[in-house]
């Protein structure tokens, strides 16, 4: 039963009646049961309903109250009968409590004072506890100097053991050293458990074993020795092997395999030895007989690199990787045939024993390395020089000879010397960016640094000019100085900080050459920086554009070339890790500027993880190539408007004519054009013939209209530019800039001279003319169709040169032929009835060819008519 609960209950049934609650409850229960008057019919059922309640509760109270009084009984037995028992407990605590006291008396010292304890100095003055745990001292102490003196008898006899074994028998001589080992290791490990960081006899037994290995060593290298002295090494041993050879090579065998018997307890001891501190700590160690090969080529490298010879020439790292590479190249058969069969009979199978010799030679090389950097700092050209040669050393080991550090998954190249410590990492990357710098410096203040670069590229490509050409190599040429960088994070560094940066200064530079082209032509402004002695001739005309041309084709052929790059498998991958790192940071998968501090590249996750993430298209190039972009935008703005503004310039005595609503024909007057005017005539058709209807009062049946005399000055302006742009543009960035132009210029024609003139029929012929055989065969060298370009112009041609009423009517003999021609009248009827539905209008526009006028426009058109009548 739960004692809580029962507490509750009790609480509950001691607690005084609440009268409130009551008289709730009889109210509730009365309007539950007798809500309406016919209720009351249910009296007497109800009332007995209540009164068996109470004879069930009732009899409920009187079971509870018996079986209350006999639970108070059993629990008041209960407690009496502990309370018995405690008491006699107590009294038995009480006497153990003397017993006690008495019995420490009889073996704990009496000489204690109240404050302190004086040490018994006869062995009368002892108690007996104390003359016990003194014995106890002197036989554990004993026991432990007994012990002490077995492991060194034991350590002693292996050692014997094994040097007796190992020039008759290497195998059987390992099997002491090993139990030696072990030895070693069990009581470091039981010194450690009990709390000893090192004791004597662990120090002894690692020198033990260690002098032990050295001692079989030594005699092995010995016996190992002598085989390759009467092979002539470090001689290379050339294919094929005479019989001389074959024989030697048997002994060197067996002294090979000897030597690498002492390589088993190197992997297998979990303490390595003091003799092989060439260990990688991240790999395989190296082989023994293999650095003993090594040694004399070692001697070799150091005594022409690293002594006072003349080779050894700080500025020259290419004549020792040359060297290296040349050993390795000799000596290559012979490892990878001979040898690598020794090391896989061996059971040393995960051994590559050429990529094992290259890894010993490396150790020469990287000290070489280590021991210049120091100078090398002092002369940026070849500091800069040796770390670019160490990188070609590294990437023909990679390729050349597929090396890779035996037990590691990725070697970090000779090159880590540099790369891999921040402060000489940071001096290299300072001397190629100075390098960068100037020549950049020295590209832009060529005076020919604009010009356009003498190349065949095909009519839709960017003709680079000698600057932008010269950017990019400059570029190639950083590109393939950190390209074989092994680390993300530095090839990073080069990215952002030296290429990125360099594309951004020359694409602010076109900018600010773009800014005070265009102050100086539209704001006239001349107080623009390293501008004071442009003269503003220069800015207009074929001259300006010649300027715009040079920056255009700069930045575009930028921008395509980088674009290319970016798709480059080498630009690809170092996006790929931007935005796997990003991703791994943030969450999502932005694009980031690739200018991530060393500091932040550190702190990213292991590339080489397998977690799927997906990765934004995109390239490393996408921010630099939208700066360009922008300015080929800002650019082609420049030029339609420098193009448009001189042809619109030219148009100011063609706009002044007033006599369009003329109805008589008015021919040329040759005498008052100019002499450039009469050789401009040959650009265009001078004279069109019109075949007006036979009947009509005013023409003949051919009356020849020509070119207004106007146009001519203009239009061989707007030629000669048109043909500039599309001798030095692609020609699809001239066609989209010919089409932009083309709408400033129907744009100016439709407000300047089409709606502020009212026009003839022949007004109308005349400005068709002007239009088809000016302004639209202009482009038609380029442009298959110009007139295309020009829509609203054309069809508002067509209406302008709709027949009068008069003339139509009169047609007579060809009526028949003229039958489909709408008249003016006609068109004028159409479209201003304003009951006609608006594809009514529509198509009857469509009709006569008028298909990009709206019929707002077009009636504007109509009501330029003198004819109209509207």
């Amino acid at each position: 039963m739960n004692t809580s609960t029962t507490s509750d209950d009790l609480d509950s049934l001691f607690k005084e009646p609440d009268i409130v609650a009551t008289d709730l409850y009889v109210v509730d229960f009365l309007n539950k049961h007798f809500s309406e008057l016919e209720d009351l019919e249910k009296l007497d059922p109800v009332l007995d309903d209540l009164r068996k309640n109470e004879q069930n509760l009732n009899k409920k109270c009187i079971q509870l109250q018996t079986e209350s009084s006999k639970s108070l009984k059993e629990s008041l037995e209960s407690f009496n009968s502990i309370s018995i028992e405690l008491e006699g407990l107590q009294a038995s605590r009480l006497e153990l409590e003397d017993e006690f006291a008495d019995y420490c008396d009889t073996v704990i010292s009496t000489n204690l004072g109240p404050s302190q304890e004086t040490t018994p100095t006869t062995k009368k003055d002892m108690t007996l506890m104390e003359q016990l745990t003194i014995l106890k001292q002197q036989v554990d102490s004993l026991m432990r100097s007994k012990q002490y003196l077995k492991v060194l008898v034991v350590a002693e006899e292996l050692s014997s053991q094994a040097k007796q074994l190992i020039e008759k028998s290497p195998q059987k001589a390992l099997i002491p050293y090993i139990q030696l080992a072990h030895l070693s290791h069990n009581i470091k490990s039981k010194s450690q458990e009990a709390g000893h960081v090192v004791t004597y006899l662990d120090v002894f037994l690692q020198q033990s074993k260690d002098a032990l290995w050295e001692d079989m060593k030594c005699r092995l290298t010995k016996k190992f020795e002598q085989t390759l002295d009467s092979l002539s090494w470090p001689t290379p041993i050339k294919l094929p092997y005479s019989a001389l050879t074959t024989e030697k090579l048997s002994a060197f065998k067996k002294a090979f395999i000897e030597l690498l018997l002492l390589q088993r307890p190197i992997n297998v001891s979990e303490d390595s030895q003091s003799s092989s501190k060439n260990t990688d700590n991240n790999g395989l160690p190296p082989l023994l007989p293999i650095q003993i090969m090594v040694e004399p080529l070692i001697t070799r490298f150091r005594y022409h690199f690293e002594s006072k010879r003349p080779t050894n020439r700080i500025d020259k790292p290419e004549w020792y990787f040359t060297h290296v590479l040349n050993t390795i190249r000799e000596h290559s058969p012979f490892l990878q045939g001979a040898v690598q069969a020794i090391v896989d009979e061996a059971g040393f199978q995960m051994y590559h024993a050429k990529n094992d010799f290259i890894r010993c030679l490396l150790d020469a090389v990287i000290g070489k390395l280590s021991n210049d950097a120091p100078t090398l700092l002092n002369s940026s050209q070849v500091f800069s020089h040796t770390v670019f040669e160490t990188l070609q050393f590294d990437q023909t080991l990679r390729e050349l000879h597929m090396y890779i550090c035996p037990g590691e998954k990725e070697w970090k190249g000779c090159v880590d010397v540099f790369t891999g410590k921040k402060e000489w990492f940071k001096a290299w990357l300072k001397v190629e960016k100075e390098f960068v710098e100037a020549r950049y410096n020295e590209i832009m203040h060529s005076e020919n640094a604009w010009e356009l670069e003498e190349e065949d590229v095909s009519e839709d490509e960017y003709k680079p000019t000698k600057s932008s050409l010269k950017l990019i190599n400059l570029l190639e040429l950083i590109t393939s100085r950190y390209r074989l960088l092994p680390k993300f994070h530095n090839r990073i560094r080069f990215l952002a900080d030296i290429q990125a940066a360099l594309l951004e200064t020359y694409a602010k530079r076109i900018e600010s050459s773009v800014d005070a082209f265009e102050n100086l032509s539209y704001s006239f402004v001349r107080a623009v920086p390293n501008s004071a002695n442009v003269d503003g001739k220069s800015l207009l005309g074929i001259e300006g554009l010649k300027r715009l041309c040079r920056w255009l084709n700069s930045a575009g052929f930028v921008s395509r070339t980088i674009k290319e790059w970016g798709e480059d498998a080498f630009f690809l991958e170092l996006w790929h890790e931007v935005t796997v790192r990003a991703s791994r940071i943030t969450g999502t998968s932005p694009f980031p500027s690739p200018t991530f501090s060393e500091n932040s590249s550190n702190q990213i996750h292991d590339p080489s993880s397998e977690e799927l993430i997906t990765v934004d298209e995109g390239t490393v190039f996408d921010e630099p190539a939208g700066l360009f972009d922008s300015s080929c935008e800002r650019i082609h703005a420049l030029i339609i408007k420098n193009v448009s503004k001189e042809f619109i310039n030219g148009l100011k005595t063609y706009t002044k004519k007033n006599n369009w609503s003329r109805s008589e024909i008015y021919g040329l007057d040759t005498n008052q054009i100019p002499s450039q005017q009469q050789l401009n005539k040959s650009l265009f058709v001078k004279e069109v013939e019109v075949t007006v209807p036979p009947m009509s009062k005013d023409f003949t049946q051919n009356t020849i209209i020509e070119l207004s005399s106007e146009l001519y000055a203009p239009l061989s302006d707007l030629a000669h530019s048109l043909t500039f742009l599309s001798n030095n543009l692609p020609i699809r960035i001239f066609k989209l800039i010919y089409k932009e132009i083309s709408k400033e210029l129907e744009e100016n024609l439709w407000d300047r001279v089409l709606m502020r003139n009212q026009f003839s029929e022949m007004g109308g012929r005349q400005f068709k003319v002007d239009c088809e055989k000016g302004l639209f065969t202009v482009g038609r060298r380029w442009i298959q169709k110009p007139e295309s370009y020009f829509r609203r112009l054309k069809d508002a041609c067509i209406l302008l040169t709709l027949p009068s009423t008069r003339q139509i009517t009169l047609v007579g003999e060809q009526s028949k032929v003229d039958s489909r021609q709408k008249t003016l009248e006609q068109i004028v009827s159409v479209l201003f009835d304003e009951e006609l539905e608006p594809t009514a209008i529509s198509r009857m526009l469509e009709s006569i060819g008028i298909y990009h006028l709206s019929q707002k426009e077009a009636k504007e058109v109509v009501g330029r008519r003198v004819d109209c009548g509207k």
